[in-house]
C-alpha cells in the first residue's frame, strides 16, 4: 500500500502531467479547462490501468512468483531515475537541459529558414499550443493523452499484480493511486468550487512557485524512485 502511494505521489509531479496542470492554471477560465482535463485524464488513466492490471492477472494469480519483476529491470530503472535526478537537480544537469533546448530551438529555426527563407519564432510545446486555445474539448483530449501510464504508474501496477490482493482491493488501489496522481488538479478544483476569488490568487502564487521549483521536485522524487527500485532490485537479485 505504501509503495503504491509513493509511486502515486511521484506520478503527481511527473513532468508531462505537471506541465499540463501548470499551463491550465495560467490560462483564462482555468476552472472549466481544469475540470475537462481532470475528467479526461482520470477516465483514461483508470481504464488503461485496470486493463493492464487485468492482463497481468490473466497470466497467473496475483502474488505468484512468476509475476515478480525482473531485478535487472528494477536496477536499470534505478539508474535511469538517478540520471533524471542529476539532470533536473544539479546545476550542470540543468545547464545540459538548457543547452539541449537551445540547440533544439536552433535546429527548428534553421528548418524554418530553409523552408520559408526567414527566421520564425520557434513553436511552443504542443501542450501549450493546445491549451492556449482555451477549448474545453481540447483540454479534455490533452488530459486523456497526458494521463497515459508513465513509469511510476507502471511500477505501481506491477507492484499491485505481485501482491496477494483481491480484485476489489486491486481496483481500490488503482483508484487511490489516480486520486493521488491528480491531486494538483483536484485541490484547485475544490477551491474554485468553494471560494473562486481566493483560489485564483493562491493558484497564481502556486503556479509561480511550480515554475521556479518544478525541476527540483522532479529531482527529489527521481532520487526516491531510484532508491526504491534499487533496493527492490538488489533484494530480488539476492533472493
Amino acid at each position: 500500500m505504501l509503495q503504491v502511494i509513493f509511486y502515486a505521489v511521484g506520478s503527481a509531479f511527473f513532468p508531462a502531467l505537471l506541465a499540463g496542470v501548470s499551463v491550465i492554471l495560467t490560462r483564462e477560465r482555468p476552472a472549466a479547462l481544469l475540470l475537462a482535463f481532470y475528467i479526461g485524464g482520470m477516465a483514461v488513466s483508470m481504464v488503461v490501468g485496470l486493463v493492464l492490471l487485468s492482463i497481468a492477472a490473466s497470466d497467473a494469480n496475483f502474488g505468484s512468483s512468476s509475476n515478480k519483476t525482473d531485478p535487472v529491470f528494477e536496477i536499470g530503472a534505478a539508474l535511469l531515475a538517478f540520471a533524471l535526478a542529476w539532470l533536473t537537480g544539479s546545476t550542470r544537469g540543468r545547464a545540459t537541459i538548457d543547452d539541449w533546448r537551445g540547440k533544439r530551438k536552433s535546429r527548428k529555426e534553421a528548418k524554418e529558414v530553409k523552408k520559408h527563407g526567414e527566421v520564425q519564432e520557434a513553436k511552443d510545446p504542443w501542450t501549450v499550443r493546445v491549451l492556449d486555445r482555451g477549448s474545453v474539448l481540447l483540454a479534455l483530449i490533452a488530459g486523456m493523452i497526458l494521463a497515459l501510464p508513465g513509469p511510476f504508474y507502471l511500477l505501481a501496477l506491477a507492484h499491485i499484480a505481485e501482491e496477494k490482493y483481491s480484485t476489489t482491493e486491486a481496483i481500490i488501489l488503482v483508484l487511490v493511486f489516480n486520486l493521488i496522481m491528480f491531486v494538483l488538479a483536484e485541490v484547485p478544483l475544490i477551491g474554485y468550487w468553494l471560494s473562486p476569488e481566493k483560489t485564483q490568487e493562491r493558484v497564481e502564487r502556486f503556479s509561480a512557485w511550480l515554475e521556479s521549483n518544478g525541476l527540483r521536485i522532479i529531482s527529489i522524487f527521481a532520487v526516491l524512485w531510484g532508491l526504491s527500485s534499487l533496493s527492490k532490485g538488489v533484494k530480488d537479485l539476492l533472493g
